[in-house]
């Protein structure tokens, strides 16, 4: 079971538009003012191809608003980048709320992956499958015969909710404001697999709304990790 990430309709449409495309196309895209994506709402959030999105209800009521700033939320440095199975320091139940929020990365763990592991979390894989089978590095598939890869991008942490909601009803929705840090989501980014601080004083912003009861019944509702926001080397290909 998968939990739905809310969006505004305005970020479904942009990443409607852009599931199917390659980087390069949507450098195409871009260089049409017309056509261009990058200003839009939604344009950074991930690849729709295994995230469960929909649109935010009509009418819906928010429960509770988490602005920038407010210190529910973080973006932590030593979960930012390739995170394989047997990681040595996870948070606890990480596996479960991680896949619960996010589903299954969008990258193949045997693409090159366990070359750009999180520093803070990073071990030897065993490749040796891509050794007896060289066809596994370029059927975009992952394979048991390798470490499963958990998450791939920049998490999201959001803590607190299950006190912060306790009376709210299972039908409100929780917004929060995802800022954008311009230095580690573009390309040819040196900082990213580093333990940079992300950026949260950003002029650009996301919007995702969760529901009361998916954060209820989820693995940990003290603790959510989403693997939300999409960076142009993810789909680029520099990792994979």
């Amino acid at each position: 079971m998968t939990a739905t990430i809310y969006v505004s309709q305005a970020s479904f449409d942009t990443m409607t538009l852009i599931a199917p495309l390659d980087y390069y196309d949507r450098c195409t895209l871009s260089d049409v003012p017309e056509t261009d994506p990058t200003g839009r709402p939604g344009y950074y959030l991930k690849n729709l191809e295994n995230l469960d999105v929909s649109v935010l209800p009509e009418g819906a009521h928010i429960a509770l608003h988490l602005n920038t700033g407010d210190s529910a939320v973080s973006f932590p440095a030593d979960l930012r980048g390739c995170i394989f199975e047997r990681a040595p320091s996870l948070p606890p139940n990480y596996h479960a709320i991680i896949a619960y929020w996010s589903g299954p990365p969008f990258n193949s763990n045997a693409g090159g992956a366990a070359y750009y592991q999180c520093p803070a979390q990073s071990y030897t894989v065993s490749l040796a499958a891509l050794d007896a089978d060289p066809d596994l590095i370029s059927n975009c598939h992952s394979t048991p015969l390798i470490d499963a890869l958990v998450s791939e991008g920049i998490v999201v942490s959001v803590t607190g909710l299950d006190s912060r909601l306790a009376n709210a009803s299972d039908d409100d929705f929780v917004s929060i404001i995802l800022p954008i840090d311009s230095a580690l989501v573009c390309l040819d980014n040196g900082d990213f697999l580093t333990g940079k601080p992300y950026g949260v004083e950003a002029n650009r912003a996301e919007q995702i709304f969760l529901n009361v009861r998916d954060i209820k019944q989820s693995p940990d509702p003290a603790s959510i990790y989403i693997d939300i926001l999409r960076y142009e080397e993810l789909d680029y290909g520099f990792y994979y």
